[in-house]
């Protein structure tokens, strides 16, 4: 929203610049984004008079002029405007003016004469639409006067962000309400149609066939309009803020809409049909066309204003090009209503047409607002085209709608949560000064916590109050939150510091999820039959479940014990939907075993009775066909690369093992995770075939899970190393190793057997095929030597290499291949 400051004066004063404005008004939580400088200004056009006028020798449409711009000698000038003539005062624009547009004057030739300059029209300088003659002016003004004397105009604009709760703020009178809040002053509120009725009628009926789609809806009438353009004072306003000056009538419904914030608009009279006007959706598709000229589809459910022969305008975006005001008007229709936010955005956003109206109505209009905008708009008609106001109108509202509860407040509360000391005439004094009314309760200066002080009754201009927070957060604006304690009397557990294991566990979503997992968000119940198709033994403490005793769904009541089961149904559901395969995915949640440990801290004999409730993260890959290295599966490979490098990237102890007897694993494939001293706090492997085929998924799925919290989650400390000083030494191993021997198993031999200077240990490669001993596979391993005090020496290298083949041969029964 663009807040003129010349405007804004017109309703509230203030002593600081604007940028001390700016600042207040954004520490009231009215967030300041920009101030922008306005001016209009026309560098060398000046007023002037025209001495002679005779016809263009050359041309028939042309006039040859002589003027007087104050220079001393008189201007030759070509014009072709038709109302040029002897003794006119006008505005001439010298050879070097700068026009709107950047275009700059220079001398130039017409029809073979020399033309010094130009008389200027309205349009030439943006000045207004007409462009049909030149600017006569009614001045005294000697010539050579700078036209910036009549139609210079300079402003500071406030370019404010309004948060979607703060519609009020959508208009000057709103963001005046919060200037006087701060400054301590009244709000000077614009004068309105003085309304009387009479014996006169408006001539008009409102029907509405739904108040919940538009709760209120206005009419009035104005006759003996007399079109043209506003005048200066709005049009320098209305350009201020980004509005484009139109006409005296459009000008003034834009000029209320920024002023109060309520959009109105105007019918021409004479093109509306019958004595009726109703509010209803279209009930079908169709075609309009809008004011734009753009023609635009609607459905059904659109919400239309219509007179008896069809639409006439589209509630609460834009007016239909069969009712728009004209030249020609003279009477016109005033509309000014309420109409349903959410109506209002279906229609703005599914046509793609988003105005200044369906802006303000998508957020919400203001009850009150409805009659005393279009009581301003009147006041402006009267005095700007002459009309006559018809002291009759048409207000159709919802006949059981309630104004709003009075909200009630405790002083307790208030300094409780803000750490303040905050008396209760200060508190009133300051919602008082934000438009809120104040009635005092009871013994007003009680402190206690249930003592409500008293109760507020908020306008309808705000409808973001609702609740005594909601007050309490305006107390905080209005005292100001740079005048709070450092101290405050409410303080939650920790002072607001987040639980490091929150942290953590924070980070290893982002980090599963940025390697391409998407998060699960899975249901806490299970199916009846989940546990017989994980294949639980009768006596394994995940299969007693707790059930809920009095459902109110026919959906799963049995708490889950196992995640396994949600895992595969979205696999399943996903696969049959056609997802793209390998599925990546991942879940940190919670399973529910009665069976379980029970807590060691107890603080009532029910807790005994509540289910252990350990948290998992599961890590799955489904539909990821494919061997990786030696045979091993693609899937199995990634999961396993996953765990590591999440170790990692946290800096944690995990580590995996060969080995296993998770139940719903493939005996042979599983691993154990373990953590730093060793102690199993998950599983990893590839679902057994039965289980997934159990759960109508026929893809295969690797999956892990791990406990987290019995695991410490404390990142290790990091330690800075040194560079090596010296070179390493590498040595290249292939061995012969039996199929029932794992890597973990070669890799824990070698470190141990291979002396203080061995650095790495890195498997490069896994053959198994043509000449390779059936029942064996061939590993490649990479060791890296080093010393920090001095280049190795080959044979210290050599013997170390001795050691740990003689070892790999005596432990493992592992040969080791010679290379050429």
């Amino acid at each position: 929203m663009k807040i003129s400051l010349d405007w804004l004066a017109e309703y509230v004063t203030w002593d600081d610049e604007p940028a001390e404005l700016a600042a207040k008004l954004t520490s009231a939580g009215l967030n300041v984004e920009a101030i922008e400088k306005f001016e209009t200004t026309f560098p060398g056009v000046v007023v002037a008079r025209v001495l002679e006028r005779e016809q263009h020798p050359n041309a028939d449409r042309l006039s040859l002029c002589k003027v007087d711009d104050g220079s001393g000698a008189p201007v030759q000038v070509v014009c072709g405007a038709p109302n040029v003539r002897e003794g006119l005062t006008v505005l001439f624009a010298r050879v070097g003016a700068v026009l709107p547009g950047d275009f700059k004057l220079k001398k130039t030739k017409i029809r073979g004469l020399e033309s010094l300059g130009m008389i200027c029209s309205a349009t030439e300088l943006e000045l207004g639409s007409d462009g049909s003659g030149i600017v006569e002016l009614d001045t005294d003004l000697p010539p050579g006067t700078p036209a910036d004397e009549l139609y210079g105009y300079s402003d500071s604009v406030l370019d404010i962000e309004v948060t979607p709760n703060r519609p009020d703020w959508l208009s000057h009178v709103g963001v005046a309400r919060e200037v006087a809040a701060i400054y301590g002053v009244k709000v000077s509120m614009p004068p309105v149609w003085n309304s009387q009725q009479s014996g006169e009628s408006l001539g008009m009926k409102v029907k509405i066939d739904d108040y919940a789609d538009c709760p209120r809806y206005m009419a009035f009438g104005a006759v003996d309009v007399k079109l043209g353009p506003s005048p200066d004072w709005m049009q320098n306003r209305l350009r201020a803020v980004g509005s484009r000056p139109i006409n005296n009538v459009v000008d003034i419904a834009n000029y209320v809409m920024l002023e109060l914030g309520q959009p109105m608009h105007a019918f021409d009279r004479a093109k509306l049909s019958g004595g009726t006007i109703t509010v209803k959706r279209s009930g079908a598709a169709a075609k309009l066309v809008t004011l734009d000229e753009q023609e635009r589809e609607i459905d059904p459910d659109t919400l239309l204003i219509c007179d008896e022969r069809g639409p006439v305008g589209l509630a609460g975006v834009m007016g239909l090009a069969n009712s728009e005001v004209g030249e020609e008007t003279t009477e016109i229709l005033l509309e000014s209503a309420y109409f349903a936010p959410g109506l209002v955005r279906a229609t703005s956003r599914g046509m793609g047409l988003i105005s200044d109206a369906s802006y303000r109505f998508e957020r919400g209009a203001d009850w009150d607002m409805v009659e005393r905008a279009a009581h301003r708009g009147l006041h402006l008609f009267q005095d700007l085209t002459g009309a006559h106001i018809v002291p009759d109108w048409a207000d159709r509202y919802d006949p059981d709608r309630r104004p709003p509860e009075a909200v009630p407040l405790r002083i307790w509360q208030v300094n409780r949560l803000l750490g303040s000391e905050i008396g209760t005439d200060e508190a009133a004094q300051m919602l008082q000064s934000l438009g809120l009314k104040v009635q005092p309760m009871g013994n007003p200066a009680s402190s206690t916590p249930n003592a409500v002080n008293m109760m507020v009754e908020v306008p309808t201009f705000r409808r973001d109050v609702h609740h005594e927070v909601d007050l309490i957060e305006e107390l905080a604006r209005a005292h100001g939150f740079d005048q709070m304690a450092v101290e405050g009397g409410f303080r939650a557990t920790g002072e607001g510091l987040r639980d490091p294991r929150e942290t953590v566990l924070g980070k290893i979503r982002a980090w599963v999820a940025a390697i391409g997992h998407h998060e699960m968000v899975t249901s806490s119940f299970q199916a009846a039959g989940d546990a017989d198709a994980l294949g639980l033994a009768e006596d394994d403490p995940r299969r007693p479940a707790l059930s809920v005793i009095n459902p109110r769904h026919g959906g799963d009541t049995t708490l889950r014990t196992c995640l396994l089961p949600s895992l595969l149904e979205v696999v399943r559901r996903n696969l049959n939907s056609g997802a793209e395969t390998p599925l990546r995915l991942f879940q940190i949640a919670r399973t529910f075993r009665p069976a379980g440990a029970k807590r060691q801290d107890p603080q009532r004999e029910d807790d005994l009775l509540l289910p252990e409730e350990p948290l998992f993260l599961q890590i799955g890959v489904a539909g990821h066909g494919g061997e990786g290295r030696g045979g091993v599966p693609q899937d199995m490979l990634e999961l396993k690369g996953t765990i590591e490098g999440l170790a990692r990237h946290l800096r944690l102890g995990i580590t995996l093992d060969v080995g296993g007897e998770e139940i719903w694993l493939q005996p042979g494939g599983q691993w154990r995770v373990l953590d730093g001293n060793g102690t199993v706090v998950g599983t990893a492997g590839r679902v057994a075939p039965a289980v997934a085929g159990a759960f109508d998924v026929d893809k295969a799925i690797a999956v892990a899970e791990i406990r987290l919290d019995g695991l410490d989650l404390t990142p290790k400390p990091m330690r800075f190393n040194a560079f090596g000083r010296y070179p390493a030494v590498k040595r290249d191993l292939s061995l012969l190793v039996p199929d029932q021997v794992a890597y973990g198993q070669v890799e824990t031999v070698v470190r141990k057997n291979s002396g203080p200077y061995l650095e790495s240990v890195e498997l490069f490669d896994i053959y198994r095929g043509k000449g390779i001993p059936e029942g064996h596979g061939a590993l490649g391993i990479r060791l890296k030597f080093r010393s920090d005090k001095g280049n190795l020496k080959g044979k210290s290298v050599d013997g170390a290499i001795a050691r740990l083949v003689t070892a790999l041969v005596d432990e493992l029964g592992i040969e080791h291949r010679a290379q050429d």
